[in-house]
């Protein structure tokens, strides 16, 4: 599971416990885009496999949240987030289908990255400190805790 500030992408077997809103171009081959206006470039980019829908999880403790459930190839895939103070859903659902399609696979596509980036730069930060020896380890109450620590916590725990 990703988490990137209120935003969630986490794999699950199934999407039940999710009411859908829409299922836009829930046909394979509406899923193909071509370049131009009409006919003007005879290459398309196909979304056949990345199937999507627009819903809301149901059950207690999810009031504001809005899901994008992905299923492609790679599995079945959840984008939670919270819909705050703007009307995310609201303005999705009176798009167009095509639009839909387009705007909730872009929203997926971009926290998905956005996921990516989080994780290289977190390891990169654990790298670092490990290379400066600032991890530190310690034992409170039977659990144990790791964490890095800041460069004045070093120097003052050096000197």
């Amino acid at each position: 599971m990703t988490v990137i500030g209120h935003n969630r992408i986490r794999r699950v077997d199934s999407f039940d416990g999710y009411e859908v809103l829409a299922h836009p171009l829930a046909n394979r081959e509406d899923r193909v885009f071509h370049r131009g206006e009409g006919g003007a470039s005879q290459v398309g980019v196909t979304y056949g496999s990345h199937d999507i829908q627009i819903a809301r999880p149901t059950g207690p403790g999810n009031k504001g949240l809005l899901a994008i459930l992905m299923h492609h190839g790679g599995g079945r895939h959840i984008l939670e987030f919270y819909e705050s103070a703007l009307p995310i859903s609201a303005t999705l659902l009176s798009l167009p289908e095509r639009a839909q399609y387009a705007l909730a696979y872009t929203m997926f596509k971009q926290a998905d990255e956005c996921a990516i980036a989080a994780r290289v730069d977190e390891a990169d930060r654990w790298a670092k400190a490990f290379v400066d020896g600032r991890i530190r380890k310690r034992r409170r109450a039977g659990k144990r805790y790791v964490h890095i620590e800041t460069p004045a916590e070093k120097e003052r725990r050096c000197a």
